[in-house]
C-alpha cells in the first residue's frame, strides 16, 4: 500500500511538473530531546526561523513538534518549559500551532521519579522559603519514620538529598501544579498530515490501538497514579515528597507491611504498575526499536504499522545515535531525531527535522542537509 501511495504521487508529479512545480505544503519543524538546553533549543528555533533573536514567534503558520523529553539533566529546565509554554501562545496568535508532547522524562517528574533532577535544577526553583521548608520537611520525614519504626536518616544526609528547592519543584509538577497541570493536558503521540510524532516508537505487538485511545490511556494512567498517590498520603503510608522509588517499594512489599484495608486493596491494585504504558519499556515513551531493530528485521515491521496507521513516516526522539545526526531509516519510514543536544552530557548538538510536504532537511545551527527531496 504503501509503494502504491509512493508511486501514486511520482505520477502526480510527473503530470503536473510541466505545468508548475508543486506548492509546499505547511511547514512542519520537529526538534526532539531538550533535556534543559535553553541555548541549545533558542539556537535551532532560530536557524529554523521559528523565533527571532529574543525568542519570539516569527513561524507564521507553521507547526512546531517538540517530542518530549525538555525535562532532566540540564540546569535550564525551568527556563526552557517557560519558553515551550509561551510559544504555544504566541505561536497560536500568529497563525502557526506548537505540539509539545510528553517523553519519558516528563512523566518521571509527574509520578515522582526524579532520578536525573540535579541540584542545579532544584536551585531554579530556590525562593526565601526554601530552608524552612526543607527543615519542616526533615521533621516530617523523622516523625513519620519514627511511627513507622524505620531507620531515621541523619539530617544532614537528608537534607543533602533534599537540596533547596526542591521541595517547590516537587509542587510545581503536582497535579495542580504550575508545571504540572499543563504537562498533564499534554499527548503521547500526533500526527501532523501524513508523519507521526512520538518520543520513543510503538511496539508492533502491542494490541493495535488508535492514536487517540493511546493519548486516552496514558492520561488515565496518569490520573490514576495522581489518585492513588492521593490516597497513599491521606493514609500516612507515604509522605507527600516520597519519591516514585519509594512508591514502588512500597508496593513490592504489599503483604509484608501492616496497613489499613483500603489501603492494602490498593496496593494490590497498583502491582501491575510496571505494565502501564507510560512505564512500560515497551510503551510509547521507551521503546527503543526503531533505533535498535536491523534493518531486514525492522523494514518489514515500519512497513506494517504505516500501513496500520496509514502514514508515511514515524518522527522519534529518545534514541541519541553515534553520529549525532538526524537518520532516516527503513526507507525513509523512520527519521531518529535525538542528536544529543545537551551537549554536556551527550556531547551533541542542536538539530530538528523540517517537513514541507515531501520534501524533508535536517537542519543544524549553520547546516542544511536534505534527506528527501521531491520527485519530478
Amino acid at each position: 500500500m504503501r509503494l502504491l501511495r509512493q508511486l501514486t504521487l511520482a505520477v502526480f508529479f510527473i503530470v503536473t511538473a510541466s505545468v508548475a512545480s508543486p506548492a509546499l505544503a505547511q511547514r512542519v519543524v520537529a526538534v526532539a530531546d531538550i533535556h534543559g538546553s535553553l541555548d541549545g533549543v533558542t539556537a535551532i528555533l532560530q536557524a529554523t526561523d521559528l523565533v527571532d533573536a529574543d525568542a519570539h514567534w516569527t513561524g507564521g503558520d507553521a507547526i512546531f513538534v517538540q517530542t518530549g523529553d525538555f525535562t532532566d539533566r540540564g540546569r535550564g529546565v525551568r527556563a526552557v518549559m517557560d519558553l515551550l509554554k509561551r510559544l504555544e501562545a504566541d505561536a497560536a496568535a500568529g497563525g502557526g500551532r506548537v505540539v509539545g508532547l510528553l517523553g519519558n522524562h516528563e512523566v518521571m517528574n509527574m509520578m515522582r521519579d526524579v532520578r536525573d533532577v540535579t541540584p542545579e535544577i532544584y536551585a531554579t526553583f530556590a525562593d526565601n522559603r526554601s530552608a524552612g521548608r526543607r527543615q519542616a520537611a526533615y521533621a516530617a520525614y523523622r516523625d513519620w519514620a519514627e511511627a513507622a519504626g524505620r531507620v531515621v536518616e541523619t539530617e544532614t544526609s537528608w537534607l543533602e538529598a533534599h537540596p533547596p528547592g526542591y521541595f517547590a519543584y516537587q509542587e510545581a509538577f503536582e497535579a495542580d501544579g504550575h508545571y504540572g497541570q499543563w504537562l498533564r493536558g499534554k499527548s503521547v503521540v500526533a500526527r501532523v498530515d501524513r508523519s507521526i510524532f512520538l518520543h520513543g516508537g510503538i511496539h508492533p505487538a502491542v494490541e493495535p490501538t488508535g492514536l487517540d485511545a493511546r493519548n486516552a490511556q496514558a492520561r488515565e494512567e496518569l490520573a490514576a497514579f495522581d489518585r492513588a498517590r492521593t490516597r497513599l498520603i491521606d493514609a500516612g503510608a507515604i509522605l507527600p515528597f516520597s519519591t516514585f522509588q519509594e512508591i514502588l517499594d512500597l508496593i513490592r512489599r504489599r503483604g509484608r507491611v501492616e496497613v489499613e484495608p483500603d489501603v492494602a486493596e490498593l496496593l494490590e491494585a497498583l502491582a501491575d504498575l510496571s505494565s502501564w504504558s507510560v512505564v512500560d519499556e515497551n510503551g510509547p515513551l521507551w521503546f527503543r526499536g526503531f533505533a535498535l531493530w536491523r534493518p531486514a528485521d525492522g523494514g518489514p515491521q515500519i512497513a506494517r504499522l504505516l500501513d496500520r496507521y496509514d502514514a508515511d513516516r514515524f518522527v522519534v526522539g529518545h534514541s541519541v545515535l553515534r553520529s549525532r545526526r538526524v537518520t532516516p531509516r527503513f526507507d525513509n519510514g523512520v527519521f531518529l531525531i535525538d542528536t544529543g543536544m545537551l551537549a554536556s552530557v551527550y556531547e551533541g548538538k542542536p538539530s530538528a527535522l523540517e517537513i514541507e510536504g515531501s520534501r524533508i532537511t535536517a537542519v543544524y545551527v549553520g547546516e542544511r542537509e536534505r534527506l528527501v527531496v521531491p520527485e519530478l
